[in-house]
């Protein structure tokens, strides 16, 4: 199912080889998304989805603070099954988290003791009023449900009981008996959605990442790809595959781009492709890198990086071992730094204005006009689509 193509580029054409002089000396258009009104709104994210927060192993008897989709919120494990609370006593607001474990299976404010059940969420009893408190029951601290699955715990931040069960929202692969996952979690600068859209960004891989990042450092890469629709939607999957691939131009007055350096031998092959609410994929020769963006507030992003392959014994081993020797500093460090630095960089008020590459973009905010839970939003209709040579 083909999406949508790039906003069309409307005004005088720019004669070949020379710059126009009747066009202003600046095109400003501030990025205005009322034509994606579910995806504008969408701030702090999509809520009806399970979202990977943090490493299994790192949630024990001792509270985990983290911040998702602008939620405070305190993990804590308990006979092997993780909790998730908001992390705000409903009393006077104190962080649960800076709380203690009097009861087995509860867990109290450290402010007054108001003591809530682990599981629901209610006030069990309010340990400075007495066994006879008659609050108790009738307050509830805010739960989240959380599963453990390969290797991260997962919380659903919708209302109420999940609609769907935590596996609808972990990319099958993970969930094979010998899937190997490794992977670093960091919090960056910058809206998650300019985060998301960058990772599915076409253009900007043959240009930022051609120079500076070691990965690319011996591979031919394209003066550009070509996807006319911005991509094809397969099952949850926005895939991008592209149509077309220049390998060089010969720009009008300009001259040939890209120079090809002699120690410039291999090609890199990818595929790539994006999901609600914010994981991506990059598919390359049997393995897979996986990513998500989470709003851990308006400004902030939680990158979650993950590297799959499958095997067991000699083979994982080998698989984790690559990992640690190359691909975490090369790919989930020093590559995936020249988008952040980018996203830090761009202001989410600055201007917007959109060439053919974008397909890629406007068909990923087309999807997130369709969240899950959600009815479709009315929308203001679209500007043409760009014109293909």
């Amino acid at each position: 199912m083909a999406v949508i193509q790039a906003p069309g580029e409307r005004g005088s054409k720019v004669p070949s080889g020379r710059a126009d002089r009747t066009l202003p000396r600046t095109d400003m258009r501030q990025r205005d998304l009322h034509t994606f009104p579910r995806y504008e709104a969408a701030v702090l994210g999509f809520r009806n989805y399970w979202y990977p927060t943090t490493w299994s192993r790192s949630v024990g008897r001792k509270p985990v603070r983290v911040r998702l989709l602008g939620d405070p919120i305190m993990l804590y494990r308990e006979r092997g099954r993780v909790y998730a609370f908001y992390d705000q006593c409903p009393h006077r607001g104190i962080p649960l988290s800076v709380g203690r474990q009097e009861f087995a299976g509860t867990w109290s404010c450290r402010y007054h003791g108001w003591t809530f059940d682990l599981e629901s969420g209610i006030l069990t009893a309010a340990l400075t009023d007495g066994p006879d408190s008659p609050i108790c029951g009738k307050v509830r601290a805010r739960t989240y449900p959380a599963e453990d699955r390969a290797g991260l715990v997962w919380i659903w931040m919708g209302e109420g009981e999940p609609s769907v069960p935590v596996e609808a929202d972990i990319p099958e692969e993970f969930l094979k008996p010998d899937a190997v996952v490794c992977g670093r979690i960091t919090e960056r600068p910058g809206n998650w959605r300019l985060a998301a859209e960058n990772g599915y960004d076409e253009a900007h891989a043959t240009y930022l990442h051609r120079y500076g990042a070691f990965v690319t450092t011996f591979q031919k890469l394209p003066a550009a790809l070509i996807t006319k629709q911005g991509g094809t939607l397969e099952g949850p999957w926005l895939w991008r595959i592209p149509d077309q691939v220049i390998p060089e131009g010969d720009y009008p007055g300009l001259g040939k781009w890209p120079r090809r350096p002699f120690w410039k031998r291999g090609r890199m092959w990818v595929k790539i492709g994006i999901r609600l609410p914010c994981a991506m994929v990059i598919q390359r020769k049997g393995t897979a890198n996986y990513a998500w963006w989470e709003a851990v507030d308006e400004d902030t992003n939680r990158y979650v990086q993950l590297w799959l392959d499958h095997g067991s014994g000699l083979k994982a081993a080998l698989f984790r071992l690559k990992y640690w020797l190359y691909r975490k500093w090369a790919w989930h460090i020093q590559f995936s730094n020249q988008d952040a630095e980018m996203i830090r960089l761009m202001p989410w008020t600055g201007p917007e204005r959109l060439f053919r590459p974008d397909a890629s973009i406007i068909a990923w905010r087309q999807l997130c006009e369709q969240p899950r839970g959600e009815e479709p939003a009315a929308a203001s209709a679209p500007e043409a689509p760009a014109e293909q040579p």
